[in-house]
């Protein structure tokens, strides 16, 4: 049998508990990333089946908003038929107040009043550019917008654009703004016209 040295027996027997150290701490290590894998694998299974869910629940969502909900809401707004009601409502509006001034002017002193008031507007303004907002078919079939019970018939002849204004201004552009409006609201004929002295002087784009 061959002898081995004491001080090599002893390096041999460190290299072995060495080796055996090294070994465990490779097992633990492995052991260890295997715990973390599955952990990784169950977490992913759960972030898969999660974003599944969302992006079923957001698919099925957009279709219904696609198929009932904001075309629909849109194509269901007419419009025209906007701009048409507001028109109405403005020419409503109109009527009803020339209604009752009509109802409220029907005496003598009114009138002289009102033709005062017209006459004072007409002098404070002469000489001066007057733009008037009117719309076409008011004033092509001569509609008024002021009952002849207002204003006297004679100042509402002679002063045409007080007859038919739906704004009395003394510049251009407080005149476009309120054109603006009236186009706004479907009344594409909208138009405004200069005055001086009642006599109209040219049609303003």
């Amino acid at each position: 049998m061959p002898f081995i040295e004491e001080e090599k027996f002893k390096l041999i027997q460190e290299d072995l508990d060495n080796s055996k150290l090294q070994r465990e701490e490779a097992e633990n290590e492995l052991a260890s990333t295997q715990e973390e894998f599955s952990s990784f694998k169950k977490s992913s299974r759960s972030l898969s089946i999660f974003l599944g869910l969302l992006f079923g629940i957001a698919s099925g969502a957009a279709y219904y908003f696609y198929a009932y909900g904001g075309n629909s809401a849109i194509n269901n707004v007419d419009i025209e038929a906007v701009k048409k009601q507001e028109a109405y409502r403005v020419l409503d509006s109109i009527s009803r107040a020339n209604a009752r001034a009509a109802r409220n002017g029907d005496t003598e002193t009114s009138t002289i009043d009102i033709e005062a008031a017209t006459n004072e507007i007409a002098e404070g303004t002469r000489g001066e550019t007057i733009y008037s907002v009117q719309i076409g078919v008011l004033s092509n079939n001569q509609y008024p917008l002021l009952s002849s019970e207002v204003i006297p018939s004679i100042v509402a002849n002679t002063d045409g654009y007080f007859k038919y204004s739906l704004g009395l201004f003394l510049t251009l552009d407080e005149a476009r703004e309120l054109k603006k409006e009236l186009v706004k609201l479907g009344f594409e004929d909208a138009f405004i016209a200069s005055y001086i002295n009642g006599e109209r002087q040219q049609i303003h784009n």
